[in-house]
């Protein structure tokens, strides 16, 4: 394959083609084996300790390459052919994944080597998501990117969130190494759709300059987009607010109902995913964010005033759950279609750890109130905050284009 920085599409009359199709199978397929990953890894620690601060130690490993790592790796994907740095990038979690699935079978003493082999795999995970979502402009054409988004997160949801945990948890019973040595195959395969795309970045080449230079261009230019600065912070206040109540949510709602729940929530996510290109469609981006960003506050405040019942809970956090992917599907083409080609990695990659580096926080926000309070102040509390959040954004939502 040429490496020309020509963009090449092989397109039906409907807009996608060849390369949208190895693609969209390369993400389906990847973020399954994270379902069945995000199912045994914790199974696995359990088996070692039963000490919660070790156990949440190693959560932290994993998400901590967000906060450290994301607008570096936004740099290297802007400055990078994204097919070679998602395959690379894949490739370091296969070889991750795999050493634990050794490390499963022939167990050693101590966490210290899931620590180091979570925050790879990580690692991986921030640079893959990079090149992956600066790679979506060049495999279809703008005007799809609601339909591609739409259906990227609807896989994802059922991938990831139903069909991943669950086989994770089947397979870790059947043999402890099984998951992880699966979850390397997953990413085996996708590593060889990707290989066979023929699309390449659209960007000219371009003179390297130094990663904290690059890092920066792409933080300045978001903070001077109005719209899209503004879309992030209601992210990273909805990502507050949301792990201020997930950090609780099992002692809320019961250990006993906790696994249901959160099938319902997903749920929630899968429809809200299948919906979001026939509703965007139908009455605009701009009036879907504002509906999300009303809806969500308030059905946080609702789950606060009905209590740990099962079904209101459930059908609350389904909806705001449903919101939440539609905000995404909106948000994501717009700063795909708004986004100059070359700065898409380090703008999302900006965004990403601006956004999702509140979660944290939130959590142990939530932990807090619910001590100092009770188990329903972090609902109310939240939806009250992301309420707040929503009326101060207004005014530069207004700028949405549709």
């Amino acid at each position: 394959m040429s490496d020309s920085h020509t963009t090449v599409r092989r397109t039906t009359s409907s807009g996608f083609g060849r390369d949208w199709y190895l693609y969209w199978s390369a993400g389906t397929v990847s973020v399954l084996g994270d379902g069945i990953f995000v199912a045994a890894l914790p199974l696995l620690a359990a088996g070692l300790t039963r000490d919660p601060q070790l156990i949440s130690g190693l959560t932290m490993a994993g998400t901590l390459p967000w906060l450290v790592f994301s607008l570096q790796a936004g740099a290297i994907a802007d400055r990078s052919d994204g097919r070679r740095l998602l395959v690379g990038a894949q490739g370091l979690q296969l070889l991750c994944v795999s050493l634990l699935g050794l490390y499963a079978r022939w167990p050693a003493q101590g966490m210290w080597p899931l620590y180091g082999l979570a925050f790879a795999v990580g690692i991986g995970a921030v640079s893959a998501r990079s090149a992956g979502q600066a790679m979506l402009p060049t495999v279809v054409p703008p005007k799809q990117l609601v339909v591609a988004n739409s259906r990227l997160f609807t896989a994802e949801s059922v991938a990831q969130t139903f069909l991943g945990p669950a086989a994770g948890a089947a397979l870790f019973a059947a043999g402890r190494f099984l998951p992880f040595w699966v979850d390397a195959g997953t990413f085996a395969l996708s590593m060889l759709l990707i290989v066979r795309m023929s699309a390449r970045p659209a960007a000219p080449p371009r003179p390297r300059r130094p990663i904290r230079t690059e890092v920066l261009v792409g933080l300045r230019w978001l903070a001077r987009h109005r719209l899209l600065r503004t879309a992030v912070a209601l992210v990273a206040v909805a990502n507050f607010a949301n792990f201020m109540t997930t950090s609780t949510l099992v002692l809320f709602i019961g250990p006993h109902r906790y696994g249901l729940l959160l099938s319902t929530t997903a749920l929630g996510g899968i429809v809200g995913a299948l919906a979001s290109r026939p509703l965007l469609a139908r009455i605009g981006g701009r009036r879907a964010v504002f509906g999300t960003i009303t809806v969500a506050p308030l059905s946080m405040i609702a789950v606060a005033a009905v209590g740990p019942s099962l079904i209101a809970v459930g059908a609350l956090t389904a909806l705001s759950s449903a919101c939440g992917t539609i905000w995404t599907v909106a948000a994501v083409s717009q700063r795909q279609r708004l986004v100059p080609a070359d700065l898409q990695a380090r703008v999302a990659s900006a965004s990403l750890m601006l956004a999702w580096g509140a979660q944290p926080l939130g959590a142990l926000a939530g932990g807090m109130v619910a001590s100092y309070l009770d188990l329903r102040a972090p609902w109310l509390i939240g939806g009250a905050v992301r309420l707040a959040a929503a009326v101060l954004a207004i005014r530069p939502l207004r700028l949405w284009e549709d």
